[in-house]
C-alpha cells in the first residue's frame, strides 16, 4: 500500500512539473511586447534603415579616399624587348656604300616614378570639406527615417491598443447583458416581468456577442499589421502592453516647439549638410581655372645585350651603371576646355540654390507638421477629458436605471438604452484617450533629440 502511494505522489509531482514547463513555454512565447521594444526592433530591422546605415559607410569610404588624395603616387614600369636584323653603320639607308651588322639584341628597361601634386586650385581641399558634409548628411538621413519609422510605429501601436480597448467594452458589455438575461429569467420565473422582457434580453446579448466577435477580429487585423511594419519572422502569440493605463501619459503636460527644436531635427540637418557640400561643389569645380603643379621624380635604367657579342658587365652591374635620376615640376595651364569648366561652375551655383530653396521648404513643412501635431493633441486632450465626464455620467445614469428596473419602476428598454448609452459613452473614451496618445507620442517624436 505504502508503495503504491509513493507511486501515486510521484504521478502527481511528474504531472505538475509538465504543467508548470508548459505554462513556462506558453508564458515565454507570448512575451508581450512594449512600444519601446517594437521602435527598437524595427530600427533593427527596418530594410531603409539599414540602407541608410550602408550609404554612411560609403559616404565615409569617399571621403577618406579624398584625404588620401594629397598622398604621391609611386608607379614601377618595366619592359623587355628584342630585336632581330641588320643595322646600317652610316645613315640607316639601304645604300650600297652603307655598312650593315647584325642588331640581334635584347633591352630591359626600368622606371621607377614618384608624382605628388604641389597645387591644385583647391580642388582636393573643397573635396575634403565636402565629404565631411556628405557623411553628416547621410547620418541626419539615417536619424530622420528612424523618426518616421518611430511616428509609424506609434500610430498602428496606438490603433491596436484603441481596438483592444474597443474589446474589452464589448467583452465588459456582453458580461453585462448576461448578467441582465439572468436577472430577467429570475423575474420572468417569479411572474413579475413578461416573456418578451426574456426575449428583448436574449436578443441584445446575441447583439453583443456579434459586436464582440467584430471588435475580435478588428483587434487581430490591428496586430497583424504591425507585426508586419516590425518585419517579423512570426506573427504567432504577438501580444503588446498597454500605455499610459493610470491615467499619467493622458493628463501630462505639452511640450511646445521652439524654432531651435526645429534647426535641429534631423531632416533640417542633412539639408543643411546638403547645401554645405553644394557651396564646396562650387570651389570644387572653380579650381579648374587654375593651373595645377606636380612634382615628379623618376629613377631609371636599362639592360642591354647584343646576341652575337660577348659583354662584361653584367645584368645588375649594366642596371647600377646605366642608371639616371629625373627631378622636376610638372605644369598645366587651363587655356580653352570647350567652356566645360564654366558650366560646371553654373551646374554647381544650380544645384546649390536648389538645395537651399529644399531646404527653405522642408523648414515650412516640418514647421506646419509640428503646429499641426501640437494643435491636434491639445484638441485630443480636450476631447478626452470631456469623454471622461461622458462616461461619468453615463455610468451614474446607467446605475440608477438599473436600480429602476430591479425595482420595477422601469421597463428593460429604457434599462437597454441607458446600457448602450453606456457602452458608446465607453467606446468614445477608449478613442479618446488613444487617440490623444498618438498624438502625443508624435508630438514627443518631433520635439525630442533623440
Amino acid at each position: 500500500m505504502k508503495r503504491l502511494i509513493n507511486i501515486k505522489v510521484l504521478f502527481i509531482t511528474l504531472c505538475q512539473l509538465s504543467i508548470v514547463s508548459y505554462q513556462l513555454s506558453v508564458a515565454k512565447a507570448q512575451h508581450v511586447w512594449t512600444f519601446d521594444e517594437c521602435v527598437q526592433y524595427a530600427i533593427d530591422n527596418n530594410i531603409d534603415i539599414q540602407k541608410r546605415s550602408v550609404d554612411i559607410q560609403l559616404q565615409e569610404n569617399e571621403l577618406n579616399t579624398a584625404k588620401n588624395d594629397w598622398m604621391p603616387t609611386v608607379e614601377a614600369n618595366g619592359a623587355q624587348r628584342f630585336s632581330f636584323g641588320n643595322a646600317y653603320a652610316s645613315t640607316g639607308t639601304m645604300a650600297a656604300s652603307s655598312e650593315s651588322f647584325t642588331s640581334d639584341l635584347s633591352y630591359t628597361n626600368g622606371t621607377l616614378e614618384l608624382s605628388m601634386p604641389v597645387f591644385d586650385g583647391f580642388r582636393r581641399k573643397n573635396q575634403v570639406q565636402a565629404g565631411h558634409w556628405s557623411v553628416q548628411q547621410a547620418t541626419a538621413s539615417l536619424a530622420s527615417a528612424r523618426k518616421s519609422l518611430t511616428i509609424q510605429i506609434a500610430t498602428y501601436y496606438l490603433q491596436a491598443l484603441y481596438e483592444k480597448g474597443l474589446m474589452e467594452v464589448a467583452e465588459a458589455q456582453v458580461l453585462t447583458s448576461r448578467q441582465l438575461c439572468e436577472k430577467t429569467k429570475t423575474l420572468v420565473d417569479d411572474g413579475r416581468n413578461p416573456m418578451s422582457d426574456l426575449a428583448d434580453a436574449e436578443a441584445q446579448l446575441a447583439t453583443d456577442e456579434y459586436e464582440l466577435t467584430e471588435a475580435r477580429g478588428r483587434y487581430k487585423i490591428a496586430l497583424l499589421t504591425l507585426s508586419q511594419l516590425l518585419n517579423l519572422e512570426s506573427v504567432e502569440n504577438f501580444e503588446i502592453s498597454d500605455i499610459g493605463g493610470d491615467g499619467s501619459v493622458v493628463n501630462s503636460p505639452l511640450s511646445i516647439v521652439d524654432d531651435d527644436i526645429i534647426e535641429r531635427y534631423p531632416s533640417i540637418m542633412a539639408g543643411k549638410a546638403m547645401v554645405e557640400k553644394s557651396r564646396y561643389d562650387i570651389a570644387t569645380a572653380r579650381a579648374a581655372y587654375y593651373p595645377k603643379v606636380d612634382f615628379r621624380a623618376s629613377l631609371n635604367t636599362y639592360y642591354l645585350n647584343f646576341f652575337h657579342e660577348s659583354h662584361s658587365n653584367g645584368f645588375f652591374k649594366q642596371l647600377w651603371k646605366n642608371k639616371s635620376e629625373v627631378v622636376g615640376l610638372h605644369f598645366v595651364v587651363p587655356v580653352f576646355n570647350h567652356f566645360t569648366t564654366r558650366n560646371n561652375i553654373r551646374k554647381a551655383k544650380m544645384t546649390h540654390l536648389k538645395n537651399q530653396l529644399a531646404l527653405d521648404d522642408s523648414r515650412q513643412q516640418l514647421r506646419k507638421e509640428i503646429d499641426q501635431a501640437y494643435y491636434n493633441a491639445v484638441n485630443a486632450q480636450s476631447k478626452y477629458q470631456s469623454a471622461q465626464k461622458s462616461q461619468e455620467a453615463s455610468a451614474l445614469s446607467c446605475s440608477y436605471e438599473k436600480e429602476k428596473y430591479e425595482a420595477g419602476r422601469s421597463t428593460i428598454y429604457d434599462f437597454t438604452q441607458a446600457n448602450q448609452r453606456l457602452r458608446k459613452s465607453r467606446e468614445n473614451l477608449v478613442q479618446a484617450k488613444y487617440e490623444f496618445i498618438i498624438r502625443q507620442k508624435i508630438l514627443e517624436v518631433y520635439t525630442n533629440d533623440n
